[in-house]
């Protein structure tokens, strides 16, 4: 099932700019055979192919990614499908694979699997970068979106105007996304059909990542039972430029 091989002392004992040589950290050996038990087990739930490729990432600090691609094409990360709540999961508990986890969850959303991935190894990623300048809040945008929220809570299909999620473009416009009483997810007024969704893209692009992350969010929602969610998606934003709760 692609094993690691186990080249530990020579694993990337890399040098830095203007650094001496750094000294390979410990290999991670119990965090990875949990790994690779967790492969195990999506190998006898049927959920990946016995033989798939497996990826390898790690960090100094002893954390492993690891990541495949499951019978249904779904991209799989430690043995999970990498769903966009499995996603936010793995950015909290493995910060300087954050990166990663995002490029994966990228392509799996482009239909790319594996293509491009780096070749396992230690990672060692710079300091993270400070996060860009916040876009200025469109004020015009906002309340419009606001007042279709509204109109939700009025119609009962959302219980309370709080817990959205709000991402300005940098050109003007805003997504406000918010969960509903009925399971679905709503964004400036209107559930996220296809059609919203290509709607939002052309009337701001630059936000068209985004529009694809509620997409697979809605996804995920739609495959349990419908419940209340107003207030799911408050904790659900990573991007320093999203404004949450609101």
């Amino acid at each position: 099932m692609g094993r690691i091989k186990k080249k530990r002392a020579q694993r990337d004992a890399r040098r830095q700019p203007g650094a001496g040589p750094m000294a390979p950290p410990p290999f991670p050996q119990d965090e990875v055979e949990r790994i690779w038990r967790a492969w195990d087990r999506a190998v006898d739930t049927g959920l990946m192919a016995s033989g798939a490729e497996t990826k390898y990432h790690f960090t100094p600090d002893g954390k492993v990614l690891s990541v495949a691609v499951g019978k249904s094409g779904q991209v799989l990360a430690n043995g999970e499908r990498l769903t966009p709540s499995v996603a936010e999961r793995l950015r909290t508990q493995m910060p300087l694979l954050a990166g990663m986890v995002t490029f994966y969850e990228n392509n799996q959303l482009a239909g790319r699997g594996l293509d491009g991935a780096p070749e396992d190894s230690v990672i060692p990623l710079p300091p993270p970068a400070a996060p860009d300048p916040m876009p200025p809040l469109d004020k015009k945008a906002l309340a419009a979106a606001q007042a279709a929220t509204a109109a939700l809570v009025r119609q009962g299909k959302v219980s309370e105007p709080v817990g959205a999620m709000v991402i300005p473009a940098q050109r003007g416009g805003v997504l406000f996304a918010v969960g509903g009483r009925d399971g679905e997810l709503y964004v400036n007024g209107h559930a996220l059909t296809q059609q919203w969704a290509d709607e939002l893209r052309a009337k701001v692009p630059d936000l068209s990542s985004d529009v694809d992350r509620l997409q697979a969010i809605r996804a995920e929602w739609l495959d349990v039972p419908p419940e209340d969610r107003t207030l799911a998606l408050a904790d659900g934003c990573t991007d320093p430029n999203c404004h949450t709760p609101h």
